[in-house]
């Protein structure tokens, strides 16, 4: 649970400087264009667009904005960038995905621009529109009860492996004779392999390669993504706590 919160903690610190971190990204002059693209579409100023547009999607245009303007055109207000996607080819284009929210009280849309090309020279190559019922950057909020029965159980399992990797270190300095103990604390602060919570949608996976600080973690990749919660096996901990327990018993037993 410690490990929960430290990582809710961290992730937001990093909400309070995403702002940098898309300008990194994106220059502000790519933000805006990608703004004044969707702002394009629900006003249905397609020639506005055109010039940006790659040539095979000029066809298009039309006929795609006539879809998508009465999903944009119920979400009233200005839109705001919620995530930024880059990828970079070698030797090829760079692709920026850009997705804007819009809306208010039970009306909002969502709406996908990507742009391609060269930085500096990014044209239009993808566009993509969606009506949302409240607002989506919350529809993925940590609700602690929402998972139920599940959902406390995984928790539960999250806080013992935590308590096992610090239960484990606290008994290696303990023990001044023990030989190698940075090598063991190091083993004992992590799990191995572990199991992964969609918070969202429940659904959870196996994962066979995984290391996780402290047995335990929960990330969340952006503001329309899901928590995922994790959790690994200390197998080190294990073992450490397993080892002291036998010696103690010894002990008890030689007295």
């Amino acid at each position: 649970m410690r490990n929960v919160l430290v990582c809710a903690l961290l992730l937001c610190l990093a909400a309070c400087t995403q702002k940098g971190w898309m300008d990194r990204l994106a220059t502000p002059e790519e933000q805006q264009t990608a703004i004044d693209t969707a702002q394009a579409f629900r006003d249905g100023d397609v020639d506005k667009i055109a010039p940006l547009t790659e040539p095979q999607l000029k066809g298009d245009l039309q006929r795609a904005s006539v879809e998508i303007r009465p999903v944009l055109e119920r979400a009233k207000g200005p839109f705001s960038i919620d995530t930024i996607n880059v990828v970079r080819q070698s030797g090829g284009p760079t692709t920026k995905t850009f997705t804007l929210q819009a809306g208010s009280d039970s009306r909002w849309a969502l709406v996908e621009i990507v742009f391609r090309g060269a930085p500096g020279s990014l044209r239009l190559a993808g566009f993509h529109a969606w009506p949302a019922s409240s607002d989506p950057s919350k529809l993925n909020d940590f609700n602690i009860g929402q998972r139920g029965f599940l959902g406390y159980v995984w928790l539960l399992l999250m806080f013992a492996c935590v308590a096992l990797c610090l239960t484990a270190v606290a008994l290696i300095w303990r023990r001044p004779w023990l030989k190698r103990r940075w090598l063991w604390t190091l083993g004992s602060l992590v799990g191995f392999t572990g199991f992964g919570l969609n918070w969202s949608t429940g659904a959870w996976a196996i994962l066979f390669v995984n290391v996780s600080l402290l047995g335990a973690g929960a990330t969340k990749a952006g503001p329309l993504s899901p928590w995922i919660l994790t959790f690994a096996i200390p197998v080190v901990a294990i073992i450490v706590i397993l080892r002291f327990a036998r010696d103690r018993h010894v002990q008890v037993g030689a007295d």
